[in-house]
């Protein structure tokens, strides 16, 4: 009874055990084994601005720029402005001595027009009495219209005041003063250079290879170096064709008007953003999915459990993800976690999709 016992137990186990056997020897006979587990990613595709993160400096805007100075030679008695004050129109900037010699230029040009008056008045009595001919008279008033001329264009220059007094001929900000009260200047020297607040300029400096990408008209977002939370909106004026000798970079030009120049003040520091190529319907892929070979970008690729390796060429970084060319397709799976030692042809597992995938 015993014996019997212990035969009805090992046929019941076997009956239970014989199928699982089977399967897993069925499994292993149609199925290549799985080697390795991946995490994958889906390919995206739109549109993506390449942005230059660049560093420049504000300044006047030079178009907009006005020097102050004199025709005729003086010295400086006053100066009650200062550099990088804000004047309102007709405000007085400086007081300038006529210079000696200017004075009696001055001088001179009265004593001769009084003289030439007095040449005609002397012509027409005489002609009165047949005594000077109709040319003599018209050399005299010639004589008056020059000299006329003269004072005039001595007293459009302000030669005539003893002290000359100039006034701000617009709002504007002192952007130099190279001169000292005290001071003797020669004509044609400035002395204050006037700035308009709302007329700025950005030299952005570029590196020399990716100037190609940057093109007149392409936006900028330019915001103080220190506080990111003011930006503005522009667009570069012009690509400055020379290394600046001091950054090394290739200058960008940006101009700022009206409402775009108030958070900017001239010397301050900037950063900006300058929106190079734009790759349209381009392929975007985790960075982590990308692997080299000799030098050469690959991806692998997901289908049906099999990794297929794809190259690709790398067009642009950009934050955690790529923007690249190659054999892809918008919702196509790439292996991104797991892939170091995958190849061509081997079966994987999916886990689950990165954090990548949805960015």
């Amino acid at each position: 009874m015993k014996y019997l016992q212990i035969l009805v137990l090992a046929l019941l186990s076997g009956l239970a055990i014989a199928p699982a056997v089977a399967e897993d020897e069925g499994d292993g006979g149609s199925e290549l084994p799985v080697l390795y587990q991946v995490q994958t990613a889906s390919v995206r595709q739109h549109t993506v601005d390449e942005l230059l993160h660049v560093y420049g400096k504000v300044s006047f805007d030079d178009a907009w720029l006005q020097n102050i100075s004199l025709a005729y030679a003086g010295q400086i008695i006053r100066l009650p402005v200062v550099a990088g004050e804000q004047v309102a129109k007709g405000q007085l900037l400086a007081e300038v001595a006529t210079d000696p010699a200017a004075a009696a230029a001055w001088q001179q040009a009265l004593s001769a027009v009084k003289f030439a008056q007095a040449e005609v008045d002397r012509m027409r009595s005489q002609l009165a009495d047949q005594l000077a001919t109709k040319s003599q008279l018209a050399a005299a008033e010639k004589a008056v219209a020059d000299s006329q001329a003269q004072l005039h264009q001595l007293r459009q220059q302000g030669v005539g005041k003893g002290i000359r007094r100039i006034l701000s001929p617009f709002p504007a900000v002192i952007a130099a003063i190279p001169v000292q009260a005290g001071q003797r200047v020669a004509a044609g020297v400035t002395l204050l250079q006037l700035g308009k607040p709302d007329r700025l300029k950005v030299l952005l400096g570029v590196e020399a290879e990716d100037v190609g990408s940057v093109a007149a008209g392409h936006p900028v977002y330019i915001h103080p170096a220190m506080r990111d939370d003011v930006k503005v909106t522009a667009s570069v004026d012009q690509i400055l064709r020379a290394i600046n000798p001091q950054t090394r970079l290739v200058d960008v030009l940006v101009r700022l008007s009206g409402s775009q120049a108030k958070p900017f003040l001239a010397g301050m520091a900037v950063s900006a953003d300058i929106v190079g190529r734009t790759f349209r319907d381009a392929l975007i892929i985790p960075r982590q999915a990308v692997m080299y070979d000799a030098g050469a970008a690959y991806v692998m690729r997901i289908e049906n459990g099999v990794a297929r390796r794809v190259p690709v060429h790398i067009l642009l970084e950009k934050d955690e993800s790529v923007v690249v060319q190659g054999e892809l397709a918008a919702g196509e799976a790439i292996a991104t976690i797991g892939v170091a030692e995958v190849t061509d042809g081997d079966r994987v597992r999916v886990q689950g999709a990165s954090k990548a995938a949805t960015q």
